[in-house]
């Protein structure tokens, strides 16, 4: 009853808005475009995408997963991103049921209740539990390790630690900055639970079942991905970093299992207090821990509730992630139906409001199997462009600049700041 009702909170607070809040951009359409050839070309691939930063172009490769996870969504959602991703968030919502029973097993009651309420409320979780992303994928499946850490707590078996390991090593393939909760987990059960010291092997061997994919792409490669690392390490100072990039997803996993590890540090100081008579007798507000604990809850809960309210309740103009103002998934959906409905055959799109490549764009069509040349914007014989004024030849993007001369066939308002034009090469 508990957890069902906790469910239906959080999928109540997610679907307010949710096409408005909805973020399916650049990184999104990439990723869903390559599931959608890994579904239609039946061939299995052993890397991921690439992380944002690069030297001179070369990039270092995550695992797969990412991509599989899409194609899971994807398919359920009938390629539709919109519905798939509303599929993932009902995902993040069940995640519940193995949270509350994981941190039940690790630490109690009153502990689960507390990382539910967290997992539930939080806007920065409730934000990064509505779209299809690694980080995010990375973030929806823990729970499931807090359940299996939880269930070894209990029983501490060696094919239990295992299974853990081996999950620790596919959650790696989503993002790297998993390996600093590899290395705590590391910690933790070597240097605080004190497991069997020859259980390393297990470890170990469990991260590369999980991280085998990579491995056997590095392997086949002359360790390119590894050989990339040290490059980006001695080249660190030369580095190309996307410029202005928000980097609040690098800290979802890690924020989280933070949060859970505050937790444990507060029991294992209740517990040493309710074991020192002493100590217990001259501090008796915890005599009523039962009533401060509720009292704590209800403030955390009514603290989290209302600053979700204030950024879900009213409907957005703007996507959460988009790069620009008043840029949304529908005014994509807009795009992509005048575009349709001109029943064009020879043409490139692009999107200078934030992605000149149009890869939203792109991933509808080849969804829908349209046929174009799209990468060509040489040749192509017109051109939709997505701005904010018709002074769009002034791009320098040589999706437009290379496009002269032309003229201006049609516009449509897109919205109250971005107008598509329609221009044929003369």
């Amino acid at each position: 009853m508990m957890l069902g009702l906790f469910i239906l909170i959080f999928i109540a607070i997610r679907s307010i808005h949710y096409i408005y809040h909805l973020n399916f951009s650049g990184d999104q359409a990439s990723f869903s475009i390559k599931a959608l050839e890994i579904l239609r070309n039946k061939k299995l691939v052993l890397i991921g995408p690439p992380i944002s930063i690069n030297l001179g172009g070369r990039q270092l490769f995550q695992g797969p997963a990412t991509y599989y996870m899409f194609l899971i969504f994807l398919v359920f959602g009938k390629l539709d991103p919109a519905c798939a991703s509303y599929l993932f968030m009902l995902f993040c919502a069940l995640m519940i049921i193995p949270l509350y029973y994981g941190v039940k097993l690790l630490l109690g009651f009153p502990y689960a209740l507390v990382m539910l309420v967290v997992y539930t409320f939080t806007p920065y979780y409730i934000n990064y539990t509505r779209f299809l992303w690694n980080p995010t994928f990375q973030f929806s499946l823990i729970p499931l390790l807090i359940l299996l850490m939880g269930v070894f707590s209990r029983k501490k078996s060696s094919a239990i630690f295992l299974t853990i390991s081996f999950f620790l090593g596919i959650l790696l393939q989503f993002h790297y900055q998993f390996i600093l909760i590899i290395l705590s987990l590391f910690i933790y059960y070597f240097l605080v639970v004190k497991v069997k010291p020859t259980w390393i092997i297990l470890f170990f061997l469990g991260i590369v079942l999980g991280f085998s994919p990579i491995i056997i792409f590095e392997l086949r490669n002359q360790f390119y991905n590894l050989n990339t690392a040290i490059l980006f390490l001695k080249n660190y100072n030369r580095l190309d970093r996307p410029g202005g990039q928000n980097t609040s997803h690098y800290y979802i996993s890690l924020s989280f299992l933070f949060i859970l590890g505050i937790l444990a540090l507060w029991q294992k100081f209740i517990t040493f207090i309710a074991n020192d008579k002493k100590r217990f007798l001259k501090m008796p507000f915890y005599f009523h821990r039962k009533r401060l604990f509720f009292i704590f809850l209800i403030s955390l809960t009514l603290v989290l509730f209302v600053q979700s309210a204030q950024k879900n309740f009213r409907r957005p103009q703007t996507s959460f992630w988009a790069f620009t103002e008043n840029w949304n998934y529908p005014a994509e959906v807009k795009v992509y139906n005048i575009i349709k409905s001109t029943g064009l055959k020879n043409y490139n799109i692009a999107n200078l409001a934030y992605d000149t490549l149009s890869l939203v764009q792109k991933y509808l069509l080849k969804k829908d199997k349209v046929d174009i040349n799209y990468d060509d914007y040489w040749h192509n014989q017109y051109l939709f462009v997505i701005n904010k004024d018709d002074q769009y030849m002034n791009n320098p993007a040589y999706e437009v600049n290379t496009f002269k001369p032309s003229k201006l066939i049609k516009q449509w308002p897109i919205n109250e700041r971005f107008t598509l034009y329609l221009l044929k090469r003369l």
